[in-house]
């Protein structure tokens, strides 16, 4: 969510930049490599007989050379992706040794033996283990020797790239003299080290500049975005875009035509804009270009992450000393990085994602094909697009003609956006839109296509009749294996499924607003669930790109049940005086995307006093703190937040219903809140007593949740924190940032609170376990 809304850190820098290979300059390439394209073909069917008769090579990196070619094949093997950890990256150095000594070879192709993964970057566990700076520098050191290897070979070398390309295996690409990428929707090529708490460290960040030019090279270090190969080519990164069944052949054909001369290595910009040429060659251009960046740096991450800073700074000193100094700078600021506490916590989190990607349940024996979903509103338009746009076909019922088209109409809207961004082709686009078929209880054929499901998640009214009313007729229409899931946010399951012929096949599954933009799935079984109903769920969660953990059914289960007493908090501050703008600026610089504040209009105040009211009895005294009555007085004059242009903050709508506004408090909150101020004593902590107030109760409640058995573990509750709500992530997440204060010291500051403020701060046993033993929720802390 972080990297969604941060979006690029340089567009105020952003200048056309010049194509490296324009039309006359393409056809002279095109008219080089005929010759070598036309006879391509007889030396790939010899170049197959080859591979097939024991390639040479040791382990990971397979090699075998036809017509003066050399194709270097990459195959990790028993993993489904290539990664550069210390035995692949042996065995190359092996493999280019024999490479620098064949005098038959004349080229070579650097290529992957995997389906959809050419490196999909270092190992990270290789860097996790590392517990010093130095030992840190040295991998990045000795990444650079091997880079510099390749860049340096007398032997032109291609990389045939197809499926992912990124962190180091793109600077592996960058290294060699020219690169053909596949048009496949899967290739895609990045430095995404940034989202690590990292720098690209093995000549990334020297090499990236001097190809696409400095402002596209620091827009992907510090993004570390996507970019598809069409875009690819147009900045420069790639040289030739083919089809995939094309990838081989024309890398040899490449590789041959730079052997014979006729082709020139691609390592740097063939021309630079007179604007490119003033930022970046002179000293004014520079200062200019390197403070608007610090500037924007600043602004989007508040100074909480290291990497962003040390980015800059060593981009600028290779482009000021070249590549050796700049090279030295790289692997000295990628050494400090991997040691630092933001480094730990977004690889925590990285660990965590992965093992999230793996269904615990194991795999189901009958995956979900089709997805049924009731009720078009904003939840359910989304868990449609989701759906459709991995590949399931989608039943979308709802009640209204005019509801369904609100929700047809918000997918279209979605996915013309993409296009608009060339994420999407246009074909692609209406394939997914065509996977989508619309119903109403008035279509005849309505029941016959809802027959088909797999599975049914139910999004409509958050009422406990209307969900039972669903089951009753799902169950007397679906076949006897298909699932029936509910997204409710506050209501348990096991009240939904009470009276169902077939418990065993409900579940839950709680998706986050907006779905097709936020992560997270809460996948939640009540005590009948059957463990192939929690398989299928989970499967088509990570099918559709969630990031899923599966939850206790408790009230709130565990996302929400942890937002309630931040939100009691966030009300009793507000009632004692605090300005609700400066509590949003507060929790802002804490590390949270968005202030409590303008998180409620988001969100909706009617749907924030439901879970509010859901979980005031279950919690008890975690609850108490502020008149959460105040909720229901803005609820009561329909104040609902940003949906109806009334909430805490005052909103317009423009052209197209565009909402705009959500700066200024809205005057008719400040007057209903007087009466709740008059109640208590006025005063306005400092700023870290207002933070350690509100996260301090999020983190008292999530430590509960895994004492209670609501997660299953320290990362799972991370993961849903961080991407349920946008917990800080260089943080880590609650248990991670419990870890990093200490555990005793988080003890000794919510019983001070607690003494001042009440029993809601008393921190929860598990916690004053970890402080008693001394230890940590993480066993890298």
């Amino acid at each position: 969510a972080e990297k969604r809304r941060s979006g690029s850190m340089l567009a105020n820098l952003s200048v056309h930049t010049s194509s490296a290979v324009g039309g006359g300059r393409l056809a002279q390439r095109g008219a080089a490599l005929a010759p070598a394209l036309s006879t391509a073909i007889p030396h790939l069917r010899r170049l197959a007989a080859a591979a097939a008769a024991s390639p040479a090579g040791s382990g990971d990196v397979s090699y075998a050379v036809v017509d003066s070619v050399a194709v270097l094949r990459l195959d990790v093997q028993g993993e489904k992706m290539n990664t550069l950890s210390a035995k692949l990256m042996a065995d190359f150095e092996a493999v280019l040794t024999k490479l620098e000594g064949d005098t038959s070879v004349k080229a070579a192709v650097l290529i992957s033996g995997k389906p959809d993964s050419f490196i999909a970057g270092a190992d990270i566990k290789m860097l996790a283990a590392c517990t010093t700076a130095e030992e840190a520098e040295g991998l990045a050191k000795g990444g650079q020797a091997i880079m510099d290897r390749i860049a340096g070979s007398k032997t032109p070398i291609v990389a045939a790239i197809h499926g992912a390309c990124l962190g180091g295996g793109l600077e592996v690409a960058l290294a060699c003299h020219q690169r053909v990428a596949t048009s496949h929707a899967k290739t895609q090529l990045a430095v995404p080290e940034v989202m690590l708490g990292l720098l690209p460290g093995s000549g990334g960040t020297q090499r990236l500049p001097r190809l696409v030019g400095m402002q596209a090279a620091l827009d992907m270090m510090l993004t570390g975005k996507n970019i598809r190969p069409d875009k690819a080519k147009k900045m420069g990164l790639v040289d030739v875009v083919v089809d995939p069944n094309a990838l081989e052949r024309t890398a040899v054909a490449v590789a041959k035509a730079l052997a014979a001369g006729t082709a020139k290595p691609s390592v740097s910009r063939k021309k630079k804009s007179w604007l490119e040429w003033a930022l970046e060659d002179t000293p004014p251009g520079r200062n200019l270009m390197f403070s608007k960046a610090n500037e924007a740096v600043a602004k989007k991450t508040g100074g909480k992450y290291p990497a962003p800073p040390a980015i800059l700074r060593v981009a600028r000193a290779g482009l000021e000393g070249g590549h050796k100094t700049g090279s030295a700078a790289e692997a000295s600021e990628f050494g400090k990085l991997a040691v630092t506490p933001e480094c730990a916590a977004l690889q925590g989190l990285f660990f965590g994602q992965t093992a999230c990607k793996k269904n615990a349940y194991g795999n189901p024996a009958a995956p979900v094909s089709a997805v049924g979903v009731l009720g078009a509103g904003l939840m359910g338009a989304g868990i449609a697009q989701v759906s459709a746009v991995k590949g399931f076909d989608v039943m979308l019922k709802d009640m209204t003609a005019a509801g369904l088209a609100r929700g047809e109409a918000q997918i279209a809207s979605n996915l013309a956006k993409k296009v608009k961004k060339k994420q999407l082709s246009p074909f692609i686009r209406d394939t997914q839109l065509a996977k989508v078929t619309g119903i109403t209880p008035a279509d005849a054929h309505a029941d016959t296509l809802l027959q088909r499901c797999d599975l049914v998640v139910e999004a409509v009214f958050e009422e406990l009749s209307v969900k039972h009313k669903v089951v009753a007729e799902m169950e007397g229409l679906l076949s006897k294996d298909a699932i029936i899931a509910s997204n409710t946010s506050t209501l348990p399951l096991g009240s939904i499924a009470q009276h169902a012929k077939h418990p065993e096949r409900i579940v839950g599954m709680h998706y986050f607003s907006p779905v097709d933009q936020m992560p997270l799935l809460e996948v939640i079984p009540h005590a009948g669930t059957s463990d192939d109903t929690c398989a299928r769920a989970v499967d088509v969660g990570i099918k559709q790109g969630k990031t899923v953990i599966v939850v206790k059914d408790v009230p709130g289960f565990y996302v929400n049940r942890c937002l309630g007493p931040m939100i009691s908090e966030c009300m009793s501050l507000v009632q004692a005086g605090t300005d609700a703008l400066a509590l949003n600026a507060t929790m802002k610089k804490f590390g949270f995307p968005v202030g409590p504040i303008t998180l409620a209009d988001e969100v909706g105040i009617d749907v924030t006093t439901h879970v509010v009211h859901n979980l005031t009895e279950d919690l008890g005294v975690r609850m108490e703190g502020a008149d959460l009555s105040f909720l229901d007085a803005l609820v009561a004059e329909k104040i609902l937040g940003k949906k109806t242009s009334a909430g805490f903050f005052t909103y317009s709508k423009g052209k197209g219903g565009k909402v705009s506004g959500g700066k200024a408090l809205n005057p008719r909150v400040l007057e209903l809140l007087k009466p709740y101020q008059a109640k208590v004593a006025q005063r306005t902590p400092p700023e870290e007593e207002i933070q350690h107030r509100m996260a301090g109760r999020f983190v008292n409640e999530a430590a509960l949740c895994l004492q209670d058995g609501v997660i299953s573990s320290p990362s799972d509750g991370d993961i849903g924190a961080v991407f349920g709500i946008g917990f800080p992530p260089f943080l880590g997440g609650p248990f991670r940032y419990v870890d990093s204060v200490g555990a005793q010291t988080f003890v000794d500051r919510m019983d001070k609170l607690a003494d001042a403020h009440g029993e809601q701060f008393r921190p929860c046993q598990i916690l004053r376990d970890n402080a008693k033993a001394g230890t940590s929720f993480h066993a890298n802390a």
